[in-house]
């Protein structure tokens, strides 16, 4: 591991971040790939994607077992969720092509989910339906007051259940961008091998740390991940070194979001004397009345890939992002809050 005297950390604005010509002037990236619907493709996604019960409670600790109380729920919904899932969905509200790659249950869980993808425009020509297994079901409870959650998930669709083919290598390879989250792993390591041969971006939820990364991480563009990850991946406590360490497997910007407080995102490029250099900039979250923080951070990976689409400065992308993501805090459930472009640009304008 190279000394961090080698390395220039800085904490100024960052000049606006320069995705391919292509991209910035709104042609392709990839192949000339369409939708179900005969639409371009501007991102597949390939992932998570999980039929949730969600639970508001006025509670202020988990209920004992055997408790004789019952507990009153303030509200009860049904929705969509899964990291990917929940992100293809917010790049459709916000006007973006995009399409799902993976496994549901021929079951009313599945079905549901195949529906809700439907109202919002997600192609799922490339959905498998597979009545040998289940749909992924959770259920959230939501303190109320603080959106603050502990989730029970039922895992019924197994990693190795996706086994790719040949149209979905010219699926992949006709979007713009490819959104992965860890789900049916091998699949995803893949198809993101395919991505990097046709020039399309690849960006990575990362949650936790889980096996097989080590193997993906090379392959990715765009690391997106929840703030506890880059130090139980790397071991690092020090952003910076963390930061610097997951960047040297590949990508070339990390973005660490954190909560309430908005996010960091680091950026790694090479100066003119062939060095290797790390900026890095914090665009701070948005002050919004939370009713449940199931799905902020997979809205805020659909917002971040729609304004990377647009060839926006960096910082743009963070604070739009931040934006979609406060916005769906204010509704139980992880999608029926995601906001549309002009509900985005409003709340923007009014925070100044």
């Amino acid at each position: 591991m190279a000394p961090l005297a080698r390395r220039r950390v800085r904490s100024r604005p960052i000049p606006p971040y320069q995705l391919p010509l292509r991209a910035r002037t709104g042609r392709k990236l990839a192949g000339e790939g369409k939708d179900k619907a005969g639409r371009p493709l501007d991102v597949a996604g390939l992932g998570y994607c999980a039929y949730d019960l969600l639970c508001l409670a006025d509670v202020d600790e988990m209920p004992d077992f055997d408790s004789v109380s019952g507990i009153h729920l303030a509200d009860m919904v049904h929705d969509g969720g899964g990291p990917v899932g929940t992100a293809l969905t917010a790049l459709a509200r916000l006007g973006a092509r995009a399409g799902y790659l993976g496994v549901l249950g021929e079951d009313r869980e599945g079905r549901t989910l195949q529906d809700l993808f439907a109202r919002v425009g997600v192609d799922v020509s490339r959905l498998r339906v597979d009545p040998r297994a289940g749909t992924n079901v959770c259920a959230i409870l939501v303190q109320q007051g603080t959106g603050q959650r502990a989730i029970f998930c039922h895992p019924r669709v197994q990693p190795q259940a996706l086994a790719l083919d040949e149209v979905d290598r010219a699926y992949v390879q006709s979007a713009r961008v490819l959104h992965l989250d860890g789900q049916f792993l091998p699949a995803a390591i893949v198809a993101a091998g395919w991505a990097r041969e046709a020039g399309v971006k690849v960006c990575f939820d990362g949650n936790h740390p889980r096996p097989g990364l080590e193997a993906l991480l090379p392959l990715v563009d765009w690391l997106v991940v929840a703030e506890p990850f880059p130090a139980a991946y790397t071991g690092s406590a020090s952003r910076e070194e963390a930061a610097r360490t997951l960047l040297q497997l590949g990508p070339e910007l990390l973005v660490v979001t954190l909560g309430e407080r908005g996010c960091q995102v680091w950026v790694r490029s090479r100066d003119p004397g062939g060095d290797d250099t790390i900026e890095h900039l914090t665009v701070p979250g948005f002050s919004v009345e939370v009713v449940d923080t199931t799905g902020a951070g997979d809205a805020f990976h659909g917002a971040f890939i729609y304004g990377m689409l647009q060839g926006w400065a960096l910082g743009r992308v963070a604070e739009f992002a931040n934006a979609v993501a406060a916005l769906n805090c204010q509704t139980l459930g992880g999608r029926r809050g995601l906001p549309d472009l002009a509900q985005v640009e409003a709340f923007l304008a009014a925070a100044g």
